[in-house]
């Protein structure tokens, strides 16, 4: 499970489960040069700096690693357990690299908790299944996230502890029952155990049913998934877009399940039923003359040409001067604008005035052996999408529209061995 490349990084909050997995780790000699500590200072408790300290005071001791990072959790509608996880996650992904594993101390009590919370949430079995044991960080990351103690109680992990002496801190947030984890830990659960002895054990074997249900439905399910697939390279947009054509080419029940793999595929948390009904009856049944929307967080899936695509939202942009005289590269609206020289056709050196495309009214230019072309019957002709083109970088020089970047450059500054200028996602 643990590989024989690329760093542990073990999140390490200081508490129990977090404090026996390290420790158990730095026990391998051969581990060991491998483990880095890295504790998320999230700020939410008046004692968070002691955890810190206690945190890099253990890392010390063991011989490991250790980093710390802060973040600043707010809410965003999801409570704030879900942002500082989120908050978390993102830490992680920022410190691993491609052969790195990511390693949480979940133990088989928080995979209990996470299956009764989705139960009553009304999960289907993606959400029953609960967490696996080996997963991608996040869908579209290369990171895996591991989680080695799913198997161990923990009464087995306090034992250990016990065992090695070990000290670990306590938050006190989790005797607070107002959280809902909290609730079925402290409450309900030890009720149902004392009712039903012995049953933690079916309970396991009906996880692990349900989680080779799922591996099974993700294998049958991945050729359909990919049949729905196409690619682009918009900037600002998603690689994966998905055929409403080919959807809707599927059995009904199917299509729920199609989206959910497409998405899974952007890197998209996964949606609620009601979301995907959402998705299905305002973005791929609107009327064909709408540009419909559905937002999800910071991301939107919209429809154009009858495919969908899941988008972020554009920065605002600066008009400035450039340069065209050497290869560089600089940002544009959340994406890259790049000048290379080129052996082909392309734009002059010289100065010229780059601006956003709302700010170019009635403008026009003429493509070599081409008509005069207005920014509308461009943005026609390259199916432009529409959230895309009030952004579209353009090229002025002494106030006329030189080149549409990336798509045409007007006739009067086209050389033999120019620039090539693109706008990159």
């Amino acid at each position: 499970m643990l590989g024989e490349e690329g760093r542990l990084i073990v999140g390490f909050s200081g508490g129990l489960d977090s404090s026996v997995l390290l420790h158990a780790l730095a026990q391998n000699d051969g581990l060991k040069a491998r483990l880095i500590a890295l504790h998320v200072h999230h700020g939410l408790s008046p004692n968070a700096d002691v955890w810190e300290a206690h945190c890099q005071a253990v890392s010390e001791n063991l011989g490991v690693a250790f980093i710390s990072a802060r973040v600043t959790v707010t809410g965003d509608g999801n409570g704030i357990e879900q942002a500082a996880r989120n908050a978390r996650y993102d830490v992680f992904q920022q410190h691993a690299n491609s052969h790195d594993l990511v390693l949480v101390a979940h133990h088989n009590d928080d995979q209990v908790e996470t299956f009764f919370q989705r139960l009553f949430r009304g999960s289907g079995l993606t959400g029953l299944a609960s967490m696996a044991a080996v997963r991608p960080l996040f869908d579209d990351s290369d990171v895996l996230l591991v989680r080695p103690l799913l198997h161990v109680s923990r009464k087995q992990l306090e034992a250990y502890a016990q065992a090695q002496q070990l000290a670990w801190v306590e938050d006190e947030s989790n005797t607070d029952t107002r959280y809902e984890r909290n609730w079925w830990r402290n409450e309900l659960l030890p009720q149902i155990w004392q009712r039903f002895t012995g049953r933690e054990e079916s309970l396991k074997r009906t996880l692990e049913q349900l989680q080779s249900d799922q591996a099974l439905l993700q294998e049958l399910l991945k050729p359909e998934i990919d049949a729905c697939i196409a690619y682009c390279d918009w900037p600002g947009t998603n690689e994966l877009i998905c055929s409403i054509a080919a959807l809707n080419d599927k059995p009904k029940h199917h299509r729920p399940y199609l989206l959910r793999g497409w998405l899974a595929g952007c890197g998209v948390p996964m949606p609620s039923a009601a979301m995907l009904e959402r998705i299905q009856r305002e973005v791929i049944e609107a009327a064909e003359d709408r540009n419909p929307q559905v937002v999800l967080g910071d991301i939107c899936v919209r429809r154009y040409q009858q495919h969908l695509y899941v988008t972020r939202q554009l920065d605002d942009v600066t008009p400035c001067i450039i340069d065209l005289g050497s290869n560089t590269r600089f940002p544009w609206a959340g994406s890259t604008i790049t000048v290379t020289n080129t052996s082909e056709e392309g734009l002059a050196s010289g100065r010229y005035d780059l601006i956003p495309a709302y700010s170019c009214v009635g403008q026009t230019l003429r493509p070599a052996g081409r008509p005069q072309k207005t920014l509308k019957h461009i943005w026609q002709e390259n199916s432009i999408p529409p959230w895309l083109r009030d952004r579209w970088p353009l090229l002025l020089q002494d106030g006329k529209l030189c080149a549409v970047v990336g798509i045409c450059n007007d006739q009067s500054v086209v050389v033999a061995h120019g620039y090539a200028v693109k706008w990159l996602s």
